[in-house]
């Protein structure tokens, strides 16, 4: 047996084997999307990818290679004089591909030799012809009545090392090369039929279930009829599509609706967005061939308990298998820093829809990233929607300027929901109003930072003000979670009343519905965002203010929310003070707000053009995976854990450094352990180094020793705007 892996044991022919089936079921599944704007043959596109698989891992009947696994599996080495430290086996494999059998052109050779050549992006590669050519005499040569019996398909017994000259570093297919689509494609999706068939999975889910269909079951079963927008997706499901609609106007099913059948990624900015989504699919409309993708997705998937092996589940989103992937951006669109190996993403989005969610919630070196990302997945035939409450103009005319092609259209409800007043005080100047309030009434309050938060929480307590609670991003995971459910069943309960202090964590995406919002300024799209947790979907008919907008001394300007562009905002909504306001309205003042002429100067217009620069030079294979995943996030996050978590937990920290050979068990007490932790970024780290101890057991996480409770969450003492009292802590 020539070995392909020893965990489990695998041969190299079982596992091409594995490759050429999910060959076969990714053409029959979605063969005519992925091949609808090749350059090539069409017939012959599928040849070369059949090719490619055959021979990208026959390289490894190298006898090095083969000692590696024998060593793993106790088996006795063979003798030689060859290491693998100098030579890999994807640099072997090239030499078997019988090139004239299967009439080769100078193009083909070099999209299928680079194919295989690459298909591991390794560090540092380099091929000595020299070293190659002994290794073709001395070590393979012998071999070649054995390798043509283990395969039983055609290789080429010369076995030569000429390939070299198509896979040196100035002959890579890049941006721009007249191979490059078809090569991504090619490329990008043996690393699919690789990844997923040494997961032993499908490479993708084949049902024929459309998830258009359900939606319409469950319209149905809520005796809905389809609004203008829904069936303008509908319509339009097989275009570009440019959408705004009113909060409330059903904008998931109508994005489900454009899906139609196809692959499809869901995308929205929070996690706990996207949770709500997958939840919204996979339980309310009932459709099972959803995944979900995202950095705590499998933590999430153990509390929802709803399958017997969820790292399988999980294992199965991440390698893009399911017909609906819900996920947030940095899953999928790190694809346009060009790292290495960014083609199984890129390939994969090329016969896939993708929905944008909310656009306007990101920074603007994000939604730099997501532009430049449609417009290479508009190249390869990918289709994309974005929809959302308000859409910053300059969006829109990027778009434009890309020469994209795409419908655009808005869709608002003509309902007043909202009467706003601008309170020139702090929000905490009005707690004994927003106490009284609460006595009858659904109260949401939502601050720009952590601190104000737990500082208003504090205060609220000190008056014994009934059924308060408080939200943020500084509780662990477990308790974080358990929030988020609290408040869904709170916003959803009849003749239940009383607050909830929250950070921005709820704008985007999270079904609630609350009576009065008081909520301190932020930019005008944010804004709009956290007034639609507010009479979500009812008319208000009462005059009084149900929206009270706190102007003066807002945490996080600056920090957070950019400067002039919260004047601007406070300067636009001044008109309006006192007044309702209209959907439409919020839609234009966000536009007005969002044109260059209005940005001339900003800092945020400048961070979106030189994002736009900067992307449009982005150099090939200049980056790993990790690092472009961090470039999207546009943080350095670090996992803590509470010191007295940390305490209460010693046993299962001590279980987890103890296990050494059950490697199950070790993911599922890190799985544990994970759940203890906070996500804080770089900043916030400075600020507490003094706090920070090394974990002995567990270096994925450091321990902090600051306080923390599940009622208030994790204090940054060297970051307070507040006094802090003992008692509540």
């Amino acid at each position: 047996m020539y070995y392909a892996k020893s965990k489990p044991i695998e041969s190299i022919k079982e596992h091409t084997d594995k490759l050429l089936e999910n060959l076969k079921l990714l053409k029959n599944t979605y063969g005519d999307q992925i091949v609808e704007d090749v350059n090539i043959d069409k017939t012959r596109f599928w040849k070369l990818l059949e090719i490619i698989c055959k021979y990208h891992d026959i390289g490894k009947v190298y006898t090095p290679f083969q000692n590696m696994i024998r060593t793993d599996i106790g088996e006795q080495e063979i003798n030689t004089e060859f290491s693998y430290e100098n030579i890999k086996h994807e640099q072997i494999s090239p030499v078997f591909v019988p090139v004239n059998k299967y009439e080769l052109t100078k193009d083909e050779k070099k999209l299928v030799y680079q194919a295989i050549y690459y298909h591991h992006e390794r560090e540092g590669k380099s091929i000595n012809s020299t070293y190659l050519k002994e290794i073709i005499e001395n070590d393979l040569k012998p071999q070649i009545e054995e390798i043509k019996k283990e395969f039983g398909y055609e290789i080429d017994e010369n076995l030569s090392y000429f390939y070299i000259k198509y896979v040196q570093d100035i002959n890579r297919i890049k941006e721009g090369d007249k191979l490059y689509s078809e090569y991504c494609l090619l490329k990008g999706l043996l690393h699919r039929l690789d990844h997923s068939s040494s997961a032993n999975i499908q490479v993708e889910d084949n049902t024929k279930e459309n998830i258009s269909d359900y939606t319409d079951k469950f319209m149905l079963s809520k005796n809905y009829d389809l609004n203008d927008l829904q069936k303008f997706c509908r319509e339009n499901n097989n275009k570009n599509l440019l959408v705004i609609g009113s909060t409330g106007m059903g904008k998931t099913e109508s994005a489900l609706f454009w899906s139609n059948g196809y692959k499809t990624f869901f995308t929205l900015p929070i996690r706990t967005s996207i949770n709500a989504i997958y939840e919204r699919i996979d339980d309310t409309i009932g459709y099972k061939h959803v995944g979900l993708l995202h950095s705590t997705a499998l933590e999430y998937l153990e509390e929802k308990n709803e399958f017997e092996n969820q790292e399988e589940v999980y294992n199965q989103s991440k390698n893009l298998y399911e017909k609906v992937t819900t996920c947030t951006i940095d899953q999928i669109f790190p694809f346009v820093f060009k790292y290495k190996g960014y083609e199984k993403i890129y390939a994969t989005l090329s016969y896939s829809k993708i929905i944008i969610d909310e656009i306007q919630a990101y920074s603007p070196e994000i939604v730099a990233v997501i532009i430049k990302g449609l417009e290479m997945i508009n190249k390869l035939g990918g289709k994309f929607m974005i929809m959302t409450a308000t859409l910053p103009r300059i969006y829109k005319e990027e778009l434009t300027k890309l020469g994209i092609n795409y419908e655009f259209n808005q869709f608002i409800k003509p309902i007043i929901r909202h009467k706003i007043k601008l309170e020139n005080k702090e929000i905490i100047d009005d707690i004994d109003e927003i106490s009284k309030k609460a006595s009858k009434s659904k109260v949401l309050i939502i601050v720009n930072t952590v601190n104000k938060a737990i500082e208003l929480y504090m205060k609220l307590k000190e008056k014994h003000v009934d059924n308060i609670n408080l939200l943020h991003s500084r509780f662990i995971y477990k308790d974080r979670n358990k929030k988020e459910q609290d408040i869904k069943s709170f916003s959803n309960a009849k003749n239940k009343y009383g607050i909830w202090i929250t950070t921005q964590i709820v704008e985007a995406s999270l079904d609630i519905d609350f009576d009065y919002l008081y909520t301190e300024m932020s930019t005008l799209d944010s804004l709009f965002q956290r007034l639609g947790r507010c009479y979500r979907s009812r008319i208000y008919e009462k005059n009084e203010e149900n929206i009270h907008i706190y102007i003066k001394n807002s945490s996080g300007i600056k920090s957070i929310y950019d400067e002039e562009i919260n004047k601007k905002s406070i300067e636009l909504l001044a008109n309006y003070d006192n007044e309702f306001l209209e959907e439409n309205t919020k839609i234009e003042l966000v536009d007005k707000l969002y044109s260059e002429d209005m940005l001339s100067g900003t800092k945020f217009l400048n961070n979106f053009k030189n994002g736009m620069k900067v992307l449009n030079n982005i150099l090939d294979y200049n980056t790993t995976k990790s690092v472009a995943q961090k470039l999207l996030r546009n943080i350095d996050n670090i996992s803590v854990i509470p010191k007295n978590i940390y305490e209460e937990n010693l046993e299962l920290f001590k279980e987890y450094d103890k296990e050494k050979n059950d490697y199950k068990r070790k993911n599922n007490l890190k799985r544990k352990i994970d759940k203890l932790t906070i996500s804080i970024s770089s900043g916030q780290r400075y600020k507490i180094k003094d706090s920070l101890i090394n974990n002995p057991y567990y270096q994925n996480a450091l321990i902090v020793n600051l306080k923390y409770n599940d009622e208030v969450g994790l204090i940054l003492e060297k970051d307070d705007e507040y006094d802090l009292d003992e008692k509540f802590l």
